[in-house]
């Protein structure tokens, strides 16, 4: 992930990408002096110390943390091209003072997203197919049953990663709505693991897909009761949280 970052507290910010000439270096210095405001404008806005990253990240556009004594705001670079109604929204949403900052930078990620950011990989470039379950062939059977026919979803096992020391939770799956991708969590392609389990959470993420985030005083809901009512409508979602209760230590041991 390619990434510029910038930061204002208290002192002039500064930019991390060395050894670059040319048009390339007269686009970084336009990007810095307008990345530069953001930060300052933020800043006082926010009124806390500010850290801009700006980022070429394809999943996620918009991001804040407290990191080190200071606000880190990570944003796509589209930003860098927005008018100053969008800075404004950004420092809205932020702040929580306006419950319509977060439908306005969606639709202006939505409106530049064909420009900026590049296309997520096809379906037969995924890895759906694994060596006991097929997800490609269980959202597809989802799909009539519990959402009408067909759904415009990718779908694909996630890569193995090591697990952390004492970890005691894992996330089986993922949903990426700007590529419209679900990755579910490896450990799950086991024999031992019931295909009612992975169907469970194959459904999770595809409900998703099919009922977007609800935006309430400036934040986004993902699991709103309406989205828990229509996920216990799964004719298996008490057995696979009974499994889930049951084995997941196994799944944390057989990472």
């Amino acid at each position: 992930m390619v990434q510029l970052s910038f930061e204002f507290a208290g002192e002039s910010p500064t930019i991390a990408e060395p050894g670059v000439t040319g048009g390339r270096q007269d686009d970084l210095d336009r990007a810095y002096a307008r990345a530069s405001g953001w930060s300052r404008t933020l800043a006082e806005r926010l009124g806390q110390p500010v850290r801009l990253v700006v980022t070429d990240n394809r999943s996620t556009m918009l991001v804040a943390r407290p990191k080190g004594g200071r606000l880190e705001v990570r944003l796509h670079h589209m930003f860098l091209t927005a008018d100053e109604n969008i800075l404004d929204a950004v420092g809205d949403y932020l702040s929580d003072s306006d419950a319509t900052a977060a439908g306005m930078i969606d639709r202006f990620v939505e409106e530049n997203r064909a420009r900026f950011v590049a296309p997520g990989p096809p379906q037969d470039a995924l890895r759906s197919e694994g060596r006991h379950h097929d997800l490609r062939a269980i959202a597809d059977d989802l799909a009539p049953r519990h959402f009408g026919g067909e759904v415009d979803v990718r779908i694909s096992w996630g890569k193995r990663v090591q697990p952390k020391r004492r970890q005691r939770s894992l996330q089986l799956g993922t949903y990426l709505p700007e590529d419209r991708l679900i990755r579910i969590h490896p450990v799950l392609d086991q024999a031992w693991v019931p295909g009612f389990f992975v169907e469970a959470v194959v459904f999770h993420e595809m409900l998703h897909h099919d009922m977007p985030a609800v935006v309430q005083n400036g934040r986004r809901h993902y699991h709103t009761r309406a989205f828990r009512t229509r996920e216990r409508s799964f004719e298996y979602h008490s057995a696979a949280q009974q499994w889930q209760k049951e084995n997941l230590w196994r799944l944390l041991r057989g990472q």
